[in-house]
């Protein structure tokens, strides 16, 4: 495997993970490139494609386009690669009419992007061609179909404005060494989350840096944890705020408890090494495309198992998340484009990225499988039944999340990290999200 830096993580080392907002008054005027019938690919074609980029994904994304160009001699591909701003960059070529063709897609700009007429609905493509659909985990294709005036991406019978590229899962790793040190068991697909208390109470010494677990990349407001307690972060029709919930109150505390009344976490305080990776914390939660960093581990052993359950509910819901590939309404040869995305999503095209090790594990069942057997870890497989058994599309689609969330996350936050009482901070949150789910609303009904 890769230990390139994984797309998530350069996201979140840039910043250019966050959405901002895509306003109607910035989709040009320009004639649109067709729909499947009225679209054909003509001799000397040029198809513009465009995505951000991070370590070593611009040349595995040569290679597959490359692949795809060998049967055709007259098509060539002017390929855009930024590697900051790139989603500010791709509102200004939008807004200003550039010639734009594919690109790379993010399930958080679903609904916002086809709401405003940036995407180019694929339906008759996939009719047309026979793309079987059926072959891709539900939760991944979810992400990119919108039933126009719904909220929020997934609607059952909606559009499809994009395909998924990968179907990344959440994982649950564990340092072997420290609890052979320790005397404690692995952990078996029966934990619950109190073991999984009680065994970080066996490995914690804050005295020497050592820790029972770190929950690291596993996003609450992604549904992590609140989904298996039973809990949701918004009412179903995505009007309200349910942080003043039972259930979603409880998953916070958990995750509160686990610092400040357990103390098996360590607290934020600009810890220079990786709490993993330096061998300092037992247990840990964040993406699957950490694999990537993880099997460059040598010092000491490590295994991945899966999610433990909750309690009462006995859930251990994880969140699935998929990059993948939109074709622009503003192209100027949409028959073309829709050739090269249903072949960047292809089984053939995710098994090409899964030998790469980029925009991995694939979203079609067979490849994925291939990709989770791979050694080391013994068991990452227990990542992929995890999704198989107990997943959902990840919690932040909904029209606009991202500027709702910048406002309601930092409240939580104090809590969470700075160690605030945790309830009157969620009722805080919960008004406020309250009133962003209104101004946003708002946007969206004008």
């Amino acid at each position: 495997m890769s230990s390139g830096m994984s797309r998530r993580r350069f996201l979140q080392v840039t910043g250019t993970g966050v959405l901002g907002m895509m306003a109607a008054a910035c989709v040009p005027a320009a004639a649109p490139g067709g729909t499947a019938a009225e679209s054909g690919t003509a001799e000397g074609s040029t198809l513009v494609f465009s995505s951000y980029t991070w370590s070593g994904y611009e040349a595995s994304m040569n290679q597959v386009i490359d692949m795809w160009l060998e049967n055709k001699p007259d098509v060539t591909v002017e390929r855009q690669f930024t590697a900051t701003d790139y989603w500010t960059k791709l509102q200004t070529q939008i807004a200003s009419g550039t010639p734009l063709d594919v690109g790379i897609a993010e399930y958080t700009r679903t609904v916002s992007y086809a709401k405003n007429g940036v995407l180019q609905p694929l339906d008759e493509f996939i009719d047309r061609d026979g793309f079987d659909l059926e072959q891709m985990f539900p939760e991944a294709l979810a992400q990119y179909r919108w039933v126009e005036g719904e909220f929020d991406s997934g609607g059952e019978g909606g559009t499809m404005y994009g395909l998924p590229a990968d179907a990344q899962g959440y994982i649950f790793v564990y340092n072997k060494n420290l609890f052979d040190e320790a005397g404690v068991a692995y952990p078996t697909d029966d934990w619950t989350w109190d073991d999984l208390v009680t065994a970080a109470q066996a490995m914690t010494n804050a005295d020497t840096d050592r820790w029972g677990v770190d929950l690291g990349g596993l996003n609450l407001m992604k549904g992590h944890l609140v989904y298996a307690a039973g809990g949701e972060n918004l009412s179903p029709d995505f009007r309200a705020s349910m942080l003043d919930s039972e259930a979603t109150m409880s998953a916070y505390q958990w995750a509160w408890d686990l610092k400040f009344t357990h103390g098996v976490a360590a607290k934020e305080g600009g810890e220079a090494s990786h709490p993993f990776l330096s061998g300092r914390t037992a247990m840990y939660f964040d993406g699957v495309w950490w694999i990537a960093d993880l099997v460059t581990i040598t010092e000491f052993g490590w295994d991945v198992a899966m999610f433990p359950k909750h309690p009462q509910t006995g859930k251990r819901t994880t969140s699935l998340e998929s990059d993948g590939w939109s074709l622009y309404k503003q192209s100027t040869n949409a028959d073309l484009g829709w050739e090269l995305i249903s072949f960047l999503a292809s089984r053939e095209g995710q098994e090409t990225f899964s030998k790469l090790n980029y925009l991995v594990p694939p979203c079609i069942p067979g490849p994925a499988e291939a990709w989770y057997a791979q050694t080391p870890p013994d068991n990452l497989g227990k990542a992929l039944q995890n999704v198989v058994e107990d997943s959902r599309k990840v919690g932040t689609t909904f029209y606009d999340e991202a500027v709702i969330w910048d406002t309601v996350w930092p409240i939580i936050q104090r809590a969470l990290v700075e160690g605030e009482e945790l309830e009157p901070v969620m009722l805080e949150a919960h008004d406020v999200l309250n009133q962003e789910l209104e101004r946003a609303w708002e946007r969206f009904e004008a």
